[in-house]
């Protein structure tokens, strides 16, 4: 048994704002990002988590899930998890497996890895769901040049379901706590911290590497790869790792000129994009990398 992707939604704040100042002329030069989603004070991870679920679900789906994975960093409240709450509000079943990730922007692979050992839970329920939802924004004060001209927000909702063939066919994993400060935000603040030149470091450094082994592992090359979904950190950082992996362009899927980096939600917005395009086809190969805050990575191989 495995899992594949049923369908992809999204939903973002109703605020977006360009990033065409000059004081940000430089850095938009650097990252590729000239727009971004900012949630206003009535938004949050939960508003936008319940519309980006209710656009994969209708009220027969809702009775055959059997689990609710929730992927964010930025949850309104220290306790109780944001899963159980939607639960509530999606109206699911209450006998299902629902959790809180916090893994930012390599959550939404460790999230699928956690989905493929739930595959089993209920044999009479076949769905499953992952929402990614991150507001960055509301821990970015005005000053904050590292970040402000980055971050923005948004939730996707993924629906799962059992089927014979699995799509999620091979998963890598990593960490290294000794950079956690380069991205952090400290209890009680309200102002999120970045070191972008170490974490652009980190990136560059780690995670071509990374990425080359997993492809030797699993047997992997340009001949049997249709496309690279990478983290949508930057332009600068994408496009370096593009360089040290030496694929051709046309491998690599981009969003970060459309929505900014939306933390957890950029890998399954790149696919989402890819099925509302019908860019995907029976048997295509799609390497997804997700890194970041942590410092932690994660890569899986799905067969389409």
């Amino acid at each position: 048994m495995g899992l594949k992707i049923v369908s992809i939604k999204s939903s973002f704040p109703y605020k977006s704002e360009n990033l065409n100042s000059e004081k940000y002329k430089k850095i938009i030069k650097a990252t590729g990002i000239n727009k971004r989603y900012v949630s206003s004070e009535k938004e949050n991870v939960i508003s936008l988590s319940i519309k980006s679920a209710k656009k994969v679900l209708n009220s027969k789906l809702k009775n055959r899930i059997s689990f609710l994975l929730f992927v964010s960093q930025t949850s309104p409240y220290k306790f109780p998890s944001i899963s159980c709450i939607l639960q509530n509000e999606l109206k699911l079943p209450k006998d299902i497996y629902a959790v809180d990730i916090n893994m930012g922007c390599s959550g939404y692979i460790y999230a699928l890895k956690l989905a493929r050992s739930l595959e089993n839970l209920n044999n009479n329920r076949k769905y499953g769901l992952i929402i990614c939802s991150d507001t960055y924004t509301k821990y970015i004060e005005k000053n904050n040049n590292s970040c402000e001209p980055i971050f923005s927000d948004a939730s996707t909702a993924t629906l799962l379901k059992i089927s014979k063939k699995n799509q999620f066919q091979a998963f890598d994993f990593g960490v290294d706590g000794s950079g956690y400060r380069s991205l952090i935000l400290t209890e009680n603040s309200k102002n999120m911290f970045m070191d972008g030149a170490k974490v652009a470091i980190f990136t560059i450094k780690e995670i071509p590497q990374f990425i080359k082994k997993f492809l030797f592992k699993n047997k992997l090359s340009a001949k049997n790869v249709k496309y690279i979904a990478l983290h949508q950190a930057s332009k600068y950082v994408c496009d370096k790792i593009k360089e040290k992996l030496k694929f051709k362009n046309s491998y690599f899927l981009e969003n970060y000129k459309k929505y900014g980096n939306t933390v957890s939600s950029t890998i399954p917005l790149l696919l989402k994009d890819c099925i509302d395009k019908k860019k995907l086809k029976k048997n295509n190969i799609i390497i997804a990398c997700g890194f970041g805050v942590g410092l932690s990575w994660g890569i899986v191989k799905i067969k389409w």
